[in-house]
């Protein structure tokens, strides 16, 4: 079964590559008459245009204790004072949102390049004079709890959270995204403001645009709606290297019938080839049928569901391979995914299954950047994280250098037993180890 799961991959992976990277021109790299600068790309695939403001800070930048000002300050960010400017970019089909990242958030703006430049306008406005009251901050509060108690609900999410909280001290990277209870009750109008004051200056941002627009006619639309960014200091963050606990037991107390457990490693983050190995690894590990773990689910029956997520940030690297499985199955499934994890580090990949997990690995990033949206970010963090937009094409060249003996060298490092941080979300008792550290629920 295996071998044939393989052999689909690679078809499937072949076939995407040759689709794939013939829909847009190369991303270029400009300076705006205002001194920001702007990565532009044009894809005349469809009429319309993806505008990201890239800000430094994300999670990297927020103090102890405040946990989730970098959500509230951006989502203030986008407050639009005037329902009749609401209405208007709902009728034109314009998408204002934002993500927050380790290493910075992104204000994002989407619509119909016929409607691009009343969107710009709108945007500019409430981002170079946001309107940061009391009761604006106490609503972006509320919102900011609601979110929170979602990724409470889901066990990936917060196994992921405890992982990263764990590994960072829960300061800054593994502080929490929407924040605590006691952090969003520290966070006031004041703290706010400093932050933006801080972050939102013309060094510590930049644009990065998908669109079927012209140069000329989208510098002039930038040009003339975001004119009064000020000046300011470039943020200066100090590196946050993650750091083994000395427990490595983490469980995450959960009253429910169904059980996460993981395995976190923190990854080398040194250059292009550190990032395609792991991603490699990540692919080798648990995407789709084929991968390491999948014989858990389709196999053994231990497992409904399994996968790998890996998060990069500038200092380093987040991998986690999980199961979700069912409380009674929890123990053995907990040692099955340890000896999946054991094999792999042990034997290394072959030849033929390295080539499939190239291809597949390829195939997964081509999909993930076909739109714009995803390819805007996709390429936005690795401008953030030092590589320049090229990096992406500079990422699929790694994986294409990547041999066997240097990726098996990177798993017996990577993998190492004394390194992994052992996660379960769920019941007590369920897949744990003696005197594990407890976050609470």
């Amino acid at each position: 079964m295996r071998r044939l799961a393989l052999a689909i991959l690679a078809v499937f992976g072949a076939s995407a590559l040759l689709t794939a990277d013939q829909r847009q021109s190369a991303p270029e790299k400009y300076t705006l008459a205002t001194g920001i600068p702007c990565i532009y790309q044009k894809d005349a695939v469809s009429p319309t245009t993806v505008v990201g403001l890239f800000i430094a800070g994300g999670k990297s930048a927020v103090p102890p204790g405040l946990d989730g000002l970098a959500a509230v300050a951006t989502r203030l960010l986008l407050e639009i004072p005037d329902e009749s400017k609401v209405r208007d970019l709902m009728a034109q089909a314009t998408r204002l949102s934002y993500v927050c990242l380790e290493d910075g958030s992104v204000i994002l703006v989407e619509c119909l390049t016929e409607n691009i430049e009343e969107a710009l306008r709108v945007a500019a406005k409430i981002v170079q004079d946001p309107l940061v009251s009391g009761l604006r901050v106490g609503r972006a509060k509320e919102l900011m709890a609601a979110n929170a108690k979602i990724e409470d609900d889901d066990a990936v999410a917060a196994g992921r959270n405890a992982a990263l909280k764990a590994l960072f001290g829960g300061r800054g990277y593994g502080s929490a995204l929407y924040g605590t209870e006691p952090g969003l009750k520290s966070i006031d109008r004041k703290d706010v403001l400093a932050f933006i004051r801080r972050f939102v200056v013309k060094p510590n941002v930049f644009f990065f645009v998908e669109t079927d627009l012209e140069w000329d006619s989208l510098r002039r639309l930038l040009e003339t709606a975001f004119d009064a960014f000020p000046d300011g200091p470039a943020a200066e963050i100090p590196r946050q290297e993650p750091v083994l606990p000395e427990d490595r037991d983490v469980l995450v107390l959960k009253d429910a019938k169904q059980t996460y457990i993981g395995r976190a490693y923190a990854l080398p983050r040194t250059g292009l080839k550190d990032m395609a190995e792991g991603y490699l690894l990540e692919t080798l590990l648990g995407k789709g049928p084929g991968s390491r773990l999948w014989t858990l689910r389709a196999d053994k029956r231990l497992a409904y569901g399994v996968d790998a997520d890996l998060t990069w940030m500038k200092s380093a690297g987040v991998l986690i391979a999980y199961i979700e499985t069912g409380r009674a199955k929890s123990p053995e499934a907990g040692a099955a995914l340890d000896r999946v994890l054991s094999a792999l580090r042990d034997d290394g990949v072959t030849e033929e299954e390295l080539a499939a997990t190239r291809t597949m690995a390829r195939a997964r990033f081509l999909r993930a950047t076909e739109a714009k949206s995803p390819r805007l970010r996709t390429l936005g963090l690795f401008e953030v994280l030092g590589h320049g937009p090229e990096g992406a094409i500079g990422i699929l060249e790694e994986i294409e250098a990547v041999t066997s003996a240097s990726l098996n060298e990177y798993i017996k490092d990577a993998l190492a037993p004394e390194r992994a941080l052992r996660l379960t979300v769920g019941p007590a008792g369920a897949g744990r180890s003696p005197g594990g550290l407890t976050c609470p629920d």
